[in-house]
Formats: structure tokens, sequence, C-alpha cells
């Protein structure tokens, strides 16, 4: 009889057992599953900001929803950055430098997927902040640390993890990329938290 294939399905987990599998070394879980879910967190604190800013107008719909939207698919990242570990433990095992590149690709496009949905985060949080910072100040400052975090997480991992490619172009690429994004938002999210802090004097 073939052995049964058992799947493990980290969103499901509850905050504890998510945290433990993060924090052990041999567990499945790396760094890419941590800056999903935080960026997961950023989602859920830039929608309870949404929500605490009076009216229903088209526009907080639209930031509602999306940052809802946003959050589910943090989660789902967890699961997929799995996979790709997978992939890579398979590709180490066979010793194929060329599925081991491939594998690489695989798990660095989860991080740049988290870096670039964590930018259009900030740019849902600053329109926010445009419509009413007032009412969501702590919340929105909130959402704002925790996108950053998050991006600073991926883009960290993904410079980790293009050390050892053997397409130094695909390194460099995804390297500067991300590079480009952060010099971009950054600017544009310390904007809403120093919007933030002065509303909170």
């Amino acid at each position: 009889m073939a052995e049964k294939i058992v799947i493990e399905i980290f969103r499901k987990k509850d905050p504890d057992e998510l945290t433990a599998a993060l924090a052990d070394p041999a567990g499945k879980a790396d760094v890419p599953s941590s800056a999903a879910l935080t960026a997961a967190n950023a989602c859920a604190m830039g929608l309870r900001a949404a929500r605490l800013v009076p009216g229903d107008g088209e526009r907080l719909e639209y930031l509602r929803r999306n940052l809802d939207k946003l959050r589910n698919y943090m989660v789902y990242l967890i699961d997929e950055d799995l996979k790709g570990r997978s992939i890579m433990a398979r590709a180490k095992k066979e010793g194929d430098p060329g599925k081991i590149d491939a594998a690489i690709h695989a798990i660095c496009a989860i991080s740049d997927e988290i870096i670039n949905q964590m930018c259009n985060v900030i740019d849902l949080l600053k329109e926010l902040a445009d419509i009413d910072a007032a009412s969501c100040a702590p919340a929105l400052g909130s959402a704002v640390h925790t996108a950053l975090a998050a991006l600073h997480s991926a883009r960290l991992f993904v410079i980790s993890a293009t050390r050892v490619s053997d397409d130094q172009t695909y390194a460099f690429v995804t390297r500067r990329e991300n590079e480009i994004r952060l010099e971009e938002y950054a600017p544009k999210a310390e904007a809403i938290l120093a919007k933030v802090e002065e509303l909170l004097k």
C-alpha cells in the first residue's frame, strides 16, 4: 500500500501552534511564512482602522473590501510558502543545480508577492489617512508599522535566498527591484506615521 501523503495546513492553526512552528528551526515554516503572517496582521489592523472611520462611502467600502481580501490572501501565502519549501527540499535531495535554482525562484516569489502587496497596502492606508486619520490613528499607525515590518522581513529573506543562486542576473534584478520598492514606499509610510504621531500628541 502506498504511503499516505499528509499535507499540513498552517492557515488553520491557532496562534500558539503557528508561532511555535515558526520558532522551530527544524520545522516547515520559515521567514516568508512569518512575513506573510505579519502582513496579514497589517491588513487586519488596516481593516480595523477603516471600520473605525464613520460612514459607508464608496471609497471607504473599497478600502475595507480590499484590505479584507489582502488579509485573506496573506494568510493563504503561508501555505504557499510551505509548498515552495517542499520543492526546495526535494531539489536539494536530488542535488540537481537547475532544480535548486528553480526552487529558489519559487520560494523568493512568495516574498516578492508579500513585498508587492504590502506596497499596495501602504497605498490603501495612505488613502485612508487622507480620508480621516483622526478617527483611527492608533490602528492606522499599527497597520503601517506592521506592513513595513512584513516588507523588510520578506526583503531580507530574498537577499539571503538569492545568495546561493547560480543565476546571478536573477539575483541582482530581484534584489534591486525590492530595493526600489522600499525606496519608493518607505517615505510614503513615514508620512502616514508622521500624521498619526501628530494626531496622537
